[in-house]
């Protein structure tokens, strides 16, 4: 009778164990929000676009063009689309969500490039994503980690207001903060 005891606690305690491991990659498996890249030049958000997740440029290091002005996707091969402004943009369509928790079969356009890119997505935790862009094979790609944001940057319209009156600034300390969590029940 005590071995059996014992026996029932061990497995209590294994699925236990075995619940928590499955449990956190799930809640570090969200890519909803604001994220900013590794060198600090973007912030895309992330949000979903039907049964997919899309991400749209948020916020820009160097927001200005060429020209001075907000910058424009000048890159882009497609003349038509030339005169599109990149803050706003959509650049990530297509992210399915994968058994094992990554997000892939997706295409990430760079107007840096002005070029799509194949690409997925893996949350490393609740603050970092592993991005990584390739073309035929992951093989053949580059990775980069990016940080969730804490704070919502200014909207698109914001930022070319303060880039047509000359107050754009790169410092991100007078963003407003990001609202508390909502707590689940």
């Amino acid at each position: 009778m005590r071995d059996y005891r014992r026996m029932r606690a061990v497995a209590l305690c294994l699925a236990a164990i075995f619940a928590a491991a499955i449990s956190a990659p799930a809640r570090a498996e969200n890519l909803d929000g604001y994220w900013i890249d590794s060198h600090g030049e973007v912030i895309l958000q992330f949000g979903p676009c039907g049964r997919d997740r899309c991400g749209r440029v948020a916020w820009l290091k160097k927001p200005r063009g060429p020209d001075r002005g907000p910058l424009r996707d000048f890159r882009n091969s497609d003349p038509k689309l030339q005169n599109r402004f990149v803050c706003g943009l959509v650049v990530v369509t297509g992210f399915k969500k994968q058994p094992d928790g990554t997000w892939a079969d997706g295409s990430v356009y760079v107007p840096d490039h002005g070029m799509s890119f194949s690409g997925y997505a893996q949350v490393l935790d609740r603050n970092q994503v592993k991005v990584t862009g390739y073309m035929l094979l992951p093989i053949f790609g580059s990775s980069e980690v990016w940080t969730r944001m804490s704070r919502k940057p200014p909207t698109c319209e914001e930022q070319a207001k303060m880039i047509a009156e000359n107050r754009w600034s790169e410092d991100t300390s007078g963003w407003p903060p990001a609202p508390p969590p909502v707590a689940s029940r």
